[in-house]
């Protein structure tokens, strides 16, 4: 793949719109999602400017779907982790150290993830979450007593994701050392704390339910 000196798009080796992403998150990596820009990723990907604007209206565009790469990687992640467990609990639980495993991982994927507006503006991202809900909430109802409805299960994975992104934040922030060498170590620490967070739902006077902040 080469630009021409007329300035023309000359891509012709794979899936452009693939290969803007692949920048897009290459790029947030070193420079963070504000110093991302367009044309860098037109530049690293050797076609003209205005290229991108054939497959994205804009730079959130663009953003938006790097953050939709990365909620693909991390359900794949957390489908992994959870086929290699027997128990409602356990799986539920398992997806908290999955989660800090994968931000170690994909680090700028999670700035990404968390740019303010993106998913406001696009609803892909919104699915992406109900179908991650989706895949959980069935383990949920399973470990939650009877007459336990939807809103309590929803309360519960509202609970286990604010307790695995406080993990993360304070992981990416570097307030236990370097992502990459303690992030198995805080991952095991999220697990832990997930377990007991599941087993004080699991009893019959648990945690009432209660309302969840949108995502």
């Amino acid at each position: 793949m080469a630009a021409t000196g007329r300035g023309r798009d000359t891509y012709h080796h794979g899936d452009l719109a693939a290969a803007l992403v692949q920048a897009t998150l290459e790029i947030v990596n070193e420079v963070g999602v504000r110093g991302f820009s367009v044309a860098e990723a037109a530049r690293r990907t050797r076609v003209s400017p205005a290229a991108p604007y054939r497959h994205f209206a804009d730079r959130d565009a663009l953003l938006a779907a790097a953050a939709l790469e990365v909620s693909r990687r991390l359900r794949a992640i957390h489908e992994e982790a959870i086929a290699t467990v027997d128990t409602p609990q356990e799986r539920l639980a398992t997806v908290a150290g999955s989660y800090v495993r994968a931000a170690a991982r994909y680090r700028s994927g999670f700035d990404i993830l968390n740019a303010p507006g993106l998913r406001a503006a696009h609803p892909e991202l919104r699915e992406a979450t109900r179908e991650f809900v989706d895949l959980l909430l069935p383990s949920a109802f399973e470990v939650l007593p009877p007459g336990r409805g939807a809103e309590t299960a929803v309360a519960l994975l509202d609970a286990l994701y604010a307790l695995a992104r406080g993990y993360v934040a304070l992981l990416l922030d570097g307030r236990f050392g370097d992502p990459g060498e303690v992030a198995e170590a805080i991952a095991q620490r999220a697990l832990r704390g997930a377990r007991a967070l599941v087993a004080g739902y699991c009893i019959p006077d648990g945690p009432p339910p209660g309302g969840h902040p949108g995502r």
